[in-house]
């Protein structure tokens, strides 16, 4: 089971950052996408995310979370095909790039939803184990802009899609092997949304917002509005999600000294912080320290509401995890379209866009505080 689970985590991870890894791609035939093209792919990307994760609870119940997870992984491998494909469409590539990221972000909803509710059923611990799997995802979002570079600089970038493919159907396979522990809490009927969720849900879509405006816009940031190399570019993206993933790993095993409730509320604002400090620095080396800044006030925030939330709630746990889910992808969906028409339309600098950040990071830290504040009531009530 942890096999397939921390597997199928780690190839969402490869699969999601494959957009913002040929960015640069995407500006030149046959796709010639500016910034707002650019930024409307993440559009059906995020509605796709947002109706996988929302019906991940009732294909559980019919078909058990294994269920939903093999349903994502389809919905990957359509995903992928079509990008594979795209490059030869000619005047259609563009459309089949956004058929691409409608089914990836129903790929992700279903995907991330029942890696999420599977990995907190493994031990040692869900926050240990919640953390690896989000871990595991960082990990394939960290490595993609490495591999996709040397794939691109020779001109086969489309050969690394067609080998997560054949990695998805490899875990599809296994998955097969695999049954549901018996305690699983996908299965029960949920009622009404509470209050807690709701404030959970807030707090996830602001630190997704935060996330997209970092990892969509590195590479355009630092290539096109800096004016260094591509490589320069995918190396701020990769020490982005590099930080992100090792931040991870460093403060999972920290949960007893450093605690998910106090994390939570206090990394926003290194995320503020970050977004204040990055447009102040220059050189190459300094934009890469300021994404892997990002990275690190990034790390716990997602896993943490995860756990969090999911232990404030059992009798809503059935869902929490396709909400929480639901919600990250509205952030990154809505933080790299708005960023994508401030930038094309309005005519805002990235060093502008990545300032006025900090103000929503701001208030995921305050949101964090209300739903960590809310949550030690609910937890009470249940243990009740």
């Amino acid at each position: 089971m942890a096999v397939v689970v921390y597997g199928a985590g780690m190839l969402q991870g490869f699969a999601f950052t494959l957009v913002p890894a040929l960015a640069t791609v995407f500006t030149a035939a046959p796709y010639h996408a500016g910034a707002r093209a650019f930024g409307a792919l993440f559009v059906p990307l995020t509605l796709g995310a947002i109706l996988g994760a929302s019906i991940t609870a009732a294909i559980a119940r019919r078909r058990s979370v294994l269920g939903a997870l093999r349903l994502g992984i389809v919905a990957n491998a359509i995903a992928l095909l079509a990008l594979m494909v795209s490059r030869l469409a000619g005047p259609f590539a563009y459309d089949l790039l956004l058929i691409d990221t409608a089914a990836l972000g129903m790929g992700f909803g279903l995907n991330f939803s029942a890696v999420n509710e599977l990995a907190s059923l493994l031990p040692p611990n869900e926050t240990v184990a919640v953390t690896l799997a989000n871990v595991c995802t960082g990990l394939g979002t960290s490595l993609t802009p490495i591999l996709i570079a040397g794939f691109v600089s020779v001109g086969l970038w489309e050969l690394w899609p067609a080998l997560l493919l054949v990695a998805f159907i490899a875990v599809l396979v296994l998955s097969s092997r695999c049954t549901v522990p018996a305690r699983t809490r996908m299965a029960a009927p949920a009622r009404r949304v509470s209050f807690v969720l709701v404030l959970f849900a807030t707090a996830a879509l602001l630190y997704g917002f935060c996330e997209g405006t970092f990892s969509s816009w590195a590479t355009t940031f630092v290539h096109l509005d800096r004016r260094f190399s591509l490589g320069a570019g995918e190396a701020a993206l990769t020490g982005f999600w590099l930080a992100l993933t090792a931040g991870r790993l460093a403060i999972a095993p920290l949960y007893r000294r450093l605690t998910p409730s106090f994390a939570y509320v206090t990394f926003p604002l290194l995320i503020a912080l970050a977004f204040v400090a990055l447009p102040l620095w220059q050189i190459p080396a300094e934009l890469v320290m300021g994404f892997i800044l990002g990275g690190l006030a990034c790390s716990i925030v997602f896993p943490y509401a995860i756990s969090l939330s999911l232990d404030a709630l059992p009798a809503d746990a059935d869902r929490v995890a396709g909400v929480m889910v639901a919600a990250l992808m509205s952030g990154e969906g809505v933080g790299t379209f708005v960023v994508g028409i401030l930038r094309d339309d309005a005519g805002l600098p990235l060093v502008a866009i990545y300032r006025g950040a900090a103000a929503v990071a701001f208030a995921l830290s305050i949101v964090a505080m209300l739903s960590r504040s809310a949550s030690r009531v609910s937890a009470a009530n249940s243990r009740a």
